[in-house]
Formats: C-alpha cells, structure tokens, sequence
C-alpha cells in the first residue's frame, strides 16, 4: 500500500476479456487503503476512464497469510510505478564483487529479472535473447555506446551463484562494461523484484520451476523509472526509442 498516494497493490483474478491475472497497483479511495492490511481479500470494481484505472466499491471480504514461498509481502509493500525512485539493494555479480543498485545512479538502465534453468523459451531465455540484441545495438549505436546499462536480477539465487551467473553471461555474449548480472540473498532479491513488480512463486520440492510475471524496467540517470514493459511482447526498438531519450 502507498499510504501517502492512496493507491492499493493488489494481486487479482483474470478479468475476462480486458485483463489477466496478475498483480497490479491501483488509486483507491484514501479511507479504504488506510483500513486495509497485507493479505486482506477484497472485492472492487475496476473503473477504467480516460487511459486512468482506479479501483471503486472496494469491500473487504475476509483474510489470508501471505504465502512462505512467494514474496507477496514484499509486492504489499508497493510497486514501483513511473516517477519512483528505485530503492538501493546490496546485490553480487557475476564475477562475486559486492554491488549496490545505486552504482547504477546516474546512467540510464534498464533492469529484468530472469533465472538460469527457466524452461520456457518465452519467458527468461527470450528476455535474455533480447538483453543481448539490445547489447548489439547499444554498440552500433553512437548516441548510446558507453551511455546506458543492463541489469539482470537472477530470482532464483540459490542455483544461480556468482559462477553460475558468470558461465550464463559468457554463453549470452555479456560485455560486462554494459551487461552486469546479480545475485544475493532471497531476501534481498525477493524484496527488489517485489518493488519491481516481479511476483515470484517457488516450488516446494527442490528444482521445480519458479512461477513468475515478466516486468521489465528502464530507470532514469536521476534514479527514477522513466518505463515498465510488463510481458514478454515489448520490441527491441521501443526500449532503444526510450533508451535514446534518457540520455539526450
């Protein structure tokens, strides 16, 4: 919940016909968000008027623990939308160096989140597919070369370790001078993809696969998320379009 902008972060059902499933952040009425806590269940309606959604009617209808294996405690805590500052995290790369986000302060990025064993070629091997195209291109590019950055956040840090990280981005063509990838403890991870608006859902049993949404973040040089491309459909030119405007 952001109490000091009156908005609710809710995980909801498919809405037939305009929406799927997935966990967004929406404007509520201030008396509501001040009544509600993490893992109140809700009935709402969903206005949508001039491009702007906002939730009306809004009902408590019961409770539920949030889940141990996913980092819904962290998504209550709000997602971070166009205009926020991204908040530091204490972080690893590939090649086991301590890293804070905030080194990334003051060069455009754009941030995803993927794991190394996902075994849908439409989820984290095409957002890496695309990490690398992007790469090939921030190169060719006069306006971008040496000027923007991409980061890959593993959610999955308990396989993908520094080593495993560094054998990922030497099969991926990484140029660690644009493309850094990091690692750190679940909490901490669980906590940035959850302000990113990355649901996680991991296994019970070990090595099963971690169910996910895809959001994808380019943040400004100042800090600030300047784009969320939420799925797997966004095009390479779009981000180089928005890429080519932060930095001018």
């Amino acid at each position: 919940m952001h109490l000091d902008r009156n908005e609710l972060t809710v995980k909801h059902d498919e809405i037939p016909g305009f929406m799927m499933a997935m966990t967004m952040t929406f404007p509520a009425e201030r008396e509501v968000v001040l009544d509600l806590t993490p893992g109140d269940l809700i009935s709402a309606t969903l206005e949508v008027l001039d491009g702007q959604a906002r939730l009306l009617d809004v009902k408590r209808t019961g409770s539920a623990p949030l889940p141990g294996n996913t980092n819904e405690i962290a998504l209550a805590a709000g997602l971070l939308e166009v205009g926020d500052a991204v908040p530091d995290a204490a972080l690893i790369d590939q090649t086991d160096r301590r890293r804070s986000l905030a080194e990334w302060t003051g060069t455009p990025t754009l941030y995803g989140f993927t794991y190394t064993t996902c075994p849908l070629p439409n989820y984290c091997p095409l957002i890496d597919r695309n990490f690398a195209r992007l790469q090939e291109a921030i190169a060719a590019d006069d306006t971008l070369r040496g000027r923007v950055r991409l980061v890959t956040i593993t959610i999955d840090p308990s396989h993908d370790t520094p080593d495993v990280l560094a054998r990922h981005a030497e099969v991926l063509g990484a140029d660690p001078a644009v493309w850094t990838f990091l690692t750190g403890d679940p909490a901490t991870v669980d906590r940035i993809a959850g302000r990113f608006g990355v649901g996680i859902v991991r296994p019970d049993e070990p090595g099963g696969e971690i169910r996910h949404n895809l959001r994808t973040t380019l943040v400004g040089a100042d800090g600030h998320v300047l784009e969320i491309y939420s799925g797997n459909d966004w095009s390479i030119e779009t981000v180089l379009g928005a890429m080519r405007r932060a930095v001018n």
